[in-house]
């Protein structure tokens, strides 16, 4: 396994304390201390916490899957859905973005943009295939979000 670089130690540290605490309530000595770089080190790469988060997001989403279904029924898409889009930490994400998405406008565009847009759009065209509305399968998706965030 490759040694992970300063900035993506830093990131990896950093989106497990935005996950738990929440971009307010997380500091940079925070990170700091879960990274083990110094805090210097922390400021070459990211000169602020909304760079910081950025980063975070972009590395988060080169780990995630293509969306895509396999399913052929509607209880087996949400079966599917559960298993490969709303994980843990993209329901951790949601809600994060959710709460506090005006500290980070850019990084909760990116997490729109690059990962629930794209998922959505998949949703749609597997729905078009069983002649589903779109806004069934979107309402099926926000309300599984909203209760996994309760």
């Amino acid at each position: 396994m490759a040694q992970l670089s300063k900035k993506d130690q830093i990131a990896e540290a950093a989106l497990r304390l935005f996950l738990e605490h929440g971009i307010k309530g997380t500091s940079v000595d925070m990170v700091v201390k879960t990274s083990g770089v110094s805090k210097p080190t922390v400021y070459n790469h990211f000169p602020d916490k909304a760079t910081l988060l950025i980063h975070v997001i972009q590395c988060w989403l080169e780990t995630q899957p293509n969306p895509a279904f396999k399913a052929k029924t509607l209880n087996a898409i949400q079966t599917e859905i559960m298993q490969r889009w709303l994980t843990t930490d993209s329901l951790r994400l949601y809600g994060l973005f959710m709460g506090e998405g005006f500290r980070a406008p850019e990084a909760r565009d990116l997490f729109k943009f690059n990962f629930d847009a794209q998922w959505r759009q998949t949703l749609q065209t597997w729905g078009n295939q069983f002649d589903l509305e779109p806004q069934t399968l979107n309402a099926m998706v926000n309300d599984t979000i909203v209760s996994a965030l309760l």
